[in-house]
């Protein structure tokens, strides 16, 4: 298919400086100065400066990309480490908008960062999204990504998306105005907000380089929405399997209905049924692995999920033999899914997950 206009005008020539740090740009067939140019002239959101906007925003701020804006109202926390590559050790505690500033700016010092510390939702969204050329979406929650689709809907911005779990990553490009009867947007293919949040990183984990492919990837798409370069993945989902390394491309059709392993993770038709005191199999361990705020199962041991991450096992499960059973317990059935897959992998043979109304 056809590339789209740039989305961005030219804002000049570039200064030698800038040429000279681009070189490999300018040589490249189809791209040059012009492109080049564009892209110093652009103003690119990024919604999440974890696992994906990490990459994105290394990628884009390296290409020459004129200002970053970078929403997120976390701070750098250890487990983050493992795949969000923007930050480091010494940021532990610090916030991601201060802590990816700051590595953008070492990476390339001429580019303009402007932090957003702050939850992205339905009442900030549009003012936040406003005055950008692009947004990209590297956030984690339905809530979060129909705000964004809301706001860019009703400004006429186009979207660069992403998303990994597990093994497993997606990325496309939404634009409501796009040119050609091309427009699609997130909601046309994942249908309405869904009820729950599905799963996620903290509970099903995730492949760290797996990030660094899809958010490349989504890199990729917004150089070439900038510039009017290459075909974009408008109308298009690419699917990334990181066990075989391949890539699928699924044509979409707004508005479609999206089933198999597309469909959105939703703990309505994934969770076990809830657990009962008398469903609890003699002699198990019962471990709640739910958030904070009392226990799921009356005389379950609490363990948060990273704990046992790390290897770090409550007495009760340490003393527990490795083929009496345990059940693990939480409220919609995704973390304790996750803590069974850990569990069993350290030589526990009898590991139930299952789904526990709070208390």
């Amino acid at each position: 298919m056809a590339a789209l206009d740039p989305l961005v005008p030219s804002g000049g020539p570039l200064p030698a400086g800038e040429r000279r740090r681009a070189a490999r740009h300018l040589l490249l067939d189809g791209f040059g100065p012009a492109a080049q140019e564009r892209l110093a002239a652009a103003r690119v959101l990024v919604i999440g400066a974890g696992g994906l906007g990490s990459p994105v925003l290394q990628y884009l701020a390296a290409a020459g990309v004129g200002t970053l804006g970078v929403v997120d109202d976390d701070v750098v926390e250890e487990s983050n480490l493992q795949r969000q590559v923007l930050h480091g050790a010494a940021d532990v505690g610090t916030a991601k908008t201060a802590s990816a500033a700051a590595a953008l700016r070492a990476l390339r010092p001429e580019v303009r960062v402007v932090e957003h510390r702050e939850r992205l939702d339905a009442a900030n969204a549009r003012a936040l999204l406003d005055g950008y050329d692009l947004v990209v979406d590297g956030c984690d929650t339905f809530a979060t990504r129909y705000a964004v689709s809301d706001a860019a809907d009703a400004l006429g911005l186009p979207v660069v998306w992403g998303s990994v779990l597990g093994w497993d990553g997606q990325v496309s490009v939404w634009w409501s105005a796009a040119p050609g009867g091309r427009a699609i947007t997130y909601p046309d293919v994942f249908g309405p907000v869904p009820a729950e949040e599905g799963e996620s990183c903290a509970t099903a984990g995730v492949l760290s380089p797996a990030c660094g492919v899809v958010g490349a990837t989504m890199a990729v798409e917004a150089v070439k929405l900038l510039t009017g370069t290459g075909d974009v993945a408008l109308g298009r989902l690419l699917v990334y399997d990181a066990r075989t390394s391949s890539w699928d491309s699924v044509e979409l059709t707004p508005p479609t209905a999206v089933s198999g392993p597309l469909a959105r993770s939703s703990p309505e038709n994934r969770a076990d049924p809830p657990l009962t005191t008398g469903g609890v199999p003699a002699g198990a361990l019962v471990l709640d692995v739910g958030p904070a705020g009392g226990v799921a199962v009356p005389g379950a041991v609490r363990v948060g999920l990273e704990r046992l991450a790390a290897g770090e096992y409550p007495p009760e499960l340490a003393a527990h033999p490795q083929d009496a059973p345990v059940v693990v317990v939480c409220p919609h059935g995704l973390r304790s899914r996750g803590a069974a897959t850990l569990l069993a992998a350290e030589g526990w043979t009898d590991v139930r997950p299952v789904a526990a109304a709070r208390r």
